[in-house]
């Protein structure tokens, strides 16, 4: 995946972990902005880890955000819960690899 987005592994594996650790923390502020109501902020948390995500080709996870982001925007919050527990377990996994 590294050469497909011209890095070499090493910096591919540091910003992988970036990543996670940036998506966790926009996931944690998209719950709390959802929690008060304030479904822009969350719609941009949500961008935030679809665009990260995007950017280092992991198109499962920008997936995800993407419909959160959509999800958030029209005020739809029967599937976050499920879309929320997703995006945890693929960066929960990603960061048990990186281990």
């Amino acid at each position: 995946m590294a050469s497909n987005i011209g890095l070499d592994e090493e910096d591919f594996i540091e910003l992988l972990e970036m990543l996670v650790n940036v998506s966790l923390t926009d996931i944690k502020n998209f719950e709390t902005a959802l929690a008060s109501g304030n479904y822009t902020s969350a719609a941009m948390s949500a961008h935030s880890i679809k665009g990260a995500a995007a950017n280092l080709g992991l198109t499962d996870i920008s997936a995800v955000a993407a419909e959160l982001e959509k999800a958030s925007k029209n005020s739809d919050l029967s599937s976050i819960p499920e879309k929320i527990a997703s995006l945890k377990q693929q960066l929960n996994h990603i960061s048990e690899t990186l281990k």
